[in-house]
């Protein structure tokens, strides 16, 4: 119901993130991440590019084998794999993982369609990677097995890179006034025209922003859909680490990215 907010308990109860599983949500999806006008989805290529330069110069292993979680349409792998011996891509959307097995044909080079709170990931990696805030939409559970599956995944000495939505970028989130807007030809959350108003709430002893989405459609119709976000403070950061094995945590504030949302940690595997 518009205006009441969930329980703290349910936070994380069934669904509760947008399904980009789903093959018609995963299609629209592809096309914000291949769009060039914003970075909703991805970011723009010459930023792709600048970060995976920044990659192999600061962490200059001959050719290593990466680890890419939630790889999207393989924008990094482009730019990473043939620098590197081996490079695997994880993502659940399945649009995102056809468009990259087809046109990221490099030697060595290999996309799995899969979620990453259920995988397995393998052994033997120099480099593991999620960038973009993805970590922060999974449950505290979810995130402490995450991490203990990459700690799994890398060899003595393998890095993993974390990049994570800025706990005052999630609560502004949370904190904010709700919105309408109106996509008169369809887009993200429709093919067909709708009106979509947009709930924002913060849970403070949480840490935790819930947007719910109300989405009218043109030929009649609602359908309500969730996205949570977990607001990770340094603190919490370092001790999810440091629980998953990892040692020497570094905020990489050299990252180039657009704005000031984000943040990168890099922290080894002893």
């Amino acid at each position: 119901m518009p205006g009441v907010a969930p329980e703290p308990a349910a936070l994380w109860d069934g669904v509760h993130k947008i399904p980009w599983n789903d093959p018609a949500f995963s299609a629209r999806i592809l096309n914000e991440h291949l769009s060039q006008e914003h970075d909703l989805a991805s970011r723009s290529l010459p930023f792709v590019r600048a970060q995976a330069d920044w990659i192999a110069r600061r962490f200059p292993c001959p050719a290593p084998a990466v680890l890419d979680l939630g790889c999207g349409p393989g924008l990094y792998a482009r730019q990473l794999a043939a620098r590197c011996r081996r490079y695997v891509g994880l993502d659940f959307g399945p649009a995102s993982i056809d468009y990259a097995r087809r046109e990221v044909g490099l030697p060595g080079c290999e996309f799995r369609l899969a979620d990453v709170t259920e995988a397995d990931f393998g052994q033997g990696f120099d480099l593991a990677m999620m960038v973009y805030g993805e970590f922060n939409v999974f449950s505290p559970h979810q995130a402490r097995g995450l991490l203990a599956k990459c700690f799994h995944a890398l060899n003595p000495g393998g890095v993993l890179l974390l990049e994570l939505q800025r706990p005052e970028a999630v609560r502004a989130v949370g904190q904010g006034g709700a919105t309408q807007t109106r996509a008169e030809e369809g887009g993200l959350f429709a093919d067909e025209g709708y009106v979509c108003l947009t709930e924002n709430f913060w849970y403070e002893e949480e840490g935790v922003a819930l947007q719910r989405f109300h989405v009218r459609l043109e030929r009649g119709g609602t359908v309500v859909y969730r996205s949570t976000t977990k607001a990770w403070e340094e603190a919490e950061v370092k001790r999810l680490l440091a629980e998953a094995g990892f040692e020497a945590p570094e905020w990489c504030g050299d990252w180039p990215q657009p704005g000031d949302s984000m943040w990168l940690v890099a922290v080894v595997k002893g």
